[in-house]
């Protein structure tokens, strides 16, 4: 008989991580025949997604990611036990608090076990959070955040890094270049994520323009959702270029066609960039805070900054930029560690052992 596991997350978007995650819940568990997987978001851009996991079975129900949801409790509450009910849903995994406040109240009254993903450094509502029967953690660093934060006990939290699948070099560089104007002897500097200022894309575009006056043949892309007003004032004060992407469905072209992956983040618990640039073999300069600074040596496979510095951010991409050698040498250090510790298969390993777990108790 098929366990039934249910998936809840919030605006499944392109840019997101948490999305990105759970796309590869619904994948590998959509695979597997002793599973019967279901998922409920509120919406995003990225729902086309969805077609590459043919057997998940979707629903759509309005919730919110804020102070809103007070006004969808009740809807929410009764559309998801109702939803849960109807289909003999055994284990429900939930990737925001909302829903898994909801979930954990419903089980109260229903057989069904809960666990839930924490993907970021949460503040607050320290009563209602992390009920859940178990907690996956992105990085230990947020394990220790929330232990401290929201007491949780060493038994319900475990460690899993975000799983990467390795990326296919595919053909047409020489052609995606030309649709973007860029001439093969540009360096390429990518960022790549949702452009907004805990990402720190503004330091990035101030430290564009300090390298831009010392090595003219640069030229920054980024990619992803703009989540911050100021972007398009920064852009239009650069008399460099910079190119903007919306989110696409494939980074791949983009990872081939960069000589340097910049994520400058001053908050960041586990970022899928950085584990993208290293499955990818390029160098990786990143922010020292959070996931980042825990996974990064510096140095040795990518380099960390002070996310406010802006100069030391645009050394170091001279830095990388001049030495070839060196930073061929972090991109190759940096796939052997992402290979070891961010292995999709052995992810999923020990999540089925997590669920089958909760499943037989």
């Amino acid at each position: 008989m098929k366990r039934k596991i249910l998936h809840i997350t919030p605006d499944f978007n392109y840019s997101c991580g948490r999305s990105k995650l759970v796309l590869l819940y619904l994948k590998y568990f959509g695979s597997k025949d002793e599973y019967e997987t279901h998922f409920i978001t509120n919406g995003g851009d990225s729902l086309e997604r969805l077609k590459e996991t043919l057997s998940v079975k979707f629903k759509r129900i309005s919730f919110s990611t804020g102070f809103k949801n007070v006004t969808y409790y009740n809807s929410f509450y009764n559309s998801l036990k109702r939803y849960i009910v109807d289909n003999k849903i055994e284990l429900i995994h939930t990737h925001h608090r909302f829903p898994e406040y909801v979930s954990v109240k419903i089980t109260k009254e229903l057989n069904v076990r809960t666990i839930t993903s924490a993907h970021s450094f949460v503040k607050g509502f320290r009563e209602k959070s992390f009920k859940s029967d178990v907690i996956i953690s992105v990085s230990n660093q947020i394990t220790r955040y929330l232990k401290e934060k929201f007491d949780i006990s060493n038994e319900r939290i475990f460690t899993l890094y975000n799983p990467v699948i390795e990326f296919s070099e595919i053909n047409g560089t020489n052609e995606f270049k030309k649709m973007l104007s860029i001439t093969n002897d540009k360096k390429i500097i990518l960022f790549m994520g949702r452009i907004n200022y805990v990402k720190g894309y503004d330091k990035l575009i101030n430290a564009y323009k300090i390298v831009s006056n010392k090595k003219k043949n640069l030229i920054l892309v980024m990619c992803g959702r703009i989540e911050d007003k100021n972007f398009q004032k920064l852009r239009k004060e650069l008399t460099t270029p910079l190119i903007y992407i919306p989110s696409l469905s494939d980074n791949t072209l983009l990872y081939q066609i960069a000589d340097l992956i910049i994520l400058p983040s001053r908050v960041d618990p586990f970022p899928f960039v950085m584990i993208e640039a290293g499955i990818n073999k390029k160098p990786f300069i990143g922010g020292k805070t959070g996931g980042i600074e825990e996974f990064i040596e510096d140095g040795i496979d990518g380099l960390l900054v002070n996310p406010e510095d802006e100069n030391e951010l645009a050394e170091k991409i001279l830095y990388l930029l001049n030495n070839q050698e060196i930073s061929q040498q972090f991109g190759d250090n940096l796939y052997k560690k992402v290979k070891e510790k961010c292995d999709y298969q052995n992810y999923f390993n020990r999540v089925e052992e997590i669920y089958n777990s909760l499943l037989s108790e």
